[in-house]
């Protein structure tokens, strides 16, 4: 059985074809006129999806780019600040070498005693080096100096720029500069001479000045640092570090005190803080050196060195009541120690500089891999498209000419 074909199916077929040869035309000149695959999501899901996905991992990757750009340049200060260092404790070596000298009298040892005294200040100026704002060697603690010297000696600074003393037992409070306690208690003469962190818990060491010498207070009062935080029955305010301070100090300790010995102690926590930076997917790279790390370390042999201390020791025994022995052994052996533990951290720097590097250079070549398929998945092919777009017009303009004889003639067309 067949169909009766009119004119008015002839017509329809024909505006309809004609439609969809415009509408690829149309898509065409889109194409060509943007440069790109698709305009709109809805043009090709896929494409747009991964075109989106392309982009973001892109721009991360470039914001890798920079911190390893910011990064490289912190390093860079740095390892000159450490080579100032190095210089430093060169010249200080030097002096203790001449102060060995057979000739030398008290003038010449006082001399080298007011070098070694500038040298100090010297030492504590490179460890407030700054870069874009931020202390390079004071950990978390970027807004404020790291050290500072009071009395000639070099001392960690806490974040008003008073100094905190810290020894091998932890940290000692200089009361004259920065109190924890405005004075000796008159009700049982204590004073707070140091705190020490050991895993979760917090030691205040106390002693007792009512007789000469003074006492260390026993137990030393304990902060447990699990507590932060939590609720602890029948208080119903969770716990901070400021409570748990006040809690251990009290009765002897006022609430002023405790707020000066946490502010103490986490200045110090700061200090000893490292600092990471993003260098690329899921990848995370130590980039600083802590003025804990410059100043309080190991020798060869296993000796802990407090530079502050060894630099104060070698002050005292340039003086008249000092040991001037010492200055040409167990002085001079130190300050080669602390040479050799800069030059290590001069090392360990210049490793990260060869990360930094290394992350810079896969991250770019990253950047081209996925800019080019990027532009393989969105971009168009001109040529092609071009081709394409002659044969439409090619095919527009044969669809014209055929409907042109197939569709009916009216009385226009002997008009």
């Amino acid at each position: 059985m067949s169909f009766r074909i009119t004119n008015s199916m002839l017509s329809s077929n024909y505006l309809k074809n004609m439609k969809r040869n415009m509408n690829n035309m149309q898509a065409l000149q889109n194409q060509l006129a943007s440069g790109k695959e698709i305009n709109k999501a809805s043009d090709n899901p896929y494409v747009a999806s991964r075109s989106m996905q392309l982009n973001a991992e892109i721009s991360y990757n470039k914001q890798y780019d920079e911190n390893i750009k910011d990064t490289s340049n912190w390093l860079d200060t740095t390892d000159t600040a450490l080579s100032q260092m190095g210089n430093i404790f060169g010249r200080i070596e030097t002096l203790l070498v001449n102060s060995g000298n057979g000739t030398y009298g008290d003038d010449e040892k006082s001399a080298i005693q007011d070098e070694i005294k500038e040298k100090v200040n010297e030492l504590s100026q490179v460890l407030n080096t700054s870069f874009d704002g931020s202390y390079i060697f004071g950990g978390t603690k970027t807004s404020s100096k790291p050290t500072t010297v009071v009395d000639g000696k070099l001392e960690y600074a806490d974040k008003n720029g008073n100094g905190i003393a810290k020894t091998s037992t932890g940290m000692s409070i200089d009361l004259s500069t920065n109190p924890i306690v405005s004075s000796i208690k008159p009700s049982n003469n204590m004073k707070i001479e140091g705190i020490d962190k050991s895993g979760s818990n917090i030691t205040v060491m106390v002693k007792d000045y009512t007789n000469t010498p003074a006492t260390q207070v026993t137990p030393s009062p304990t902060i447990d640092l699990t507590k932060v935080g939590t609720v602890t029955p029948p208080s119903n305010t969770p716990e901070t570090l400021e409570s748990l301070f006040t809690t251990a100090l009290a009765p002897n300790f006022n609430s002023n005190d405790a707020k000066e010995a946490v502010s103490s102690y986490s200045a110090l926590d700061q200090i000893s803080s490292s600092l990471e930076v993003d260098i690329s997917q899921g990848v995370k790279s130590i980039y600083n050196k802590t003025a804990v790390d410059v100043l309080e370390f190991k020798d060869k042999n296993g000796k802990s060195i407090n530079v502050s201390n060894l630099l104060s020791d070698i002050i005292n025994n340039l003086g008249s009541s000092g040991d001037s022995s010492n200055l040409i052994t167990g002085n001079l052996t130190d300050i080669q120690s602390v040479t050799a533990n800069l030059l290590q951290k001069r090392s360990e720097v210049g490793t990260m500089q060869n990360r930094m590097d290394s992350a810079q250079s896969n991250n770019e070549t990253q950047n081209y891999n996925m800019t080019d398929i990027l532009s393989k998945t969105e971009d168009i092919d001109f040529a092609d498209k071009t081709m394409e777009y002659s044969m439409m017009q090619t095919v527009y303009t044969a669809a014209l000419q055929t409907s042109a004889k197939i569709l009916p003639m009216t009385i226009l067309s002997y008009l």
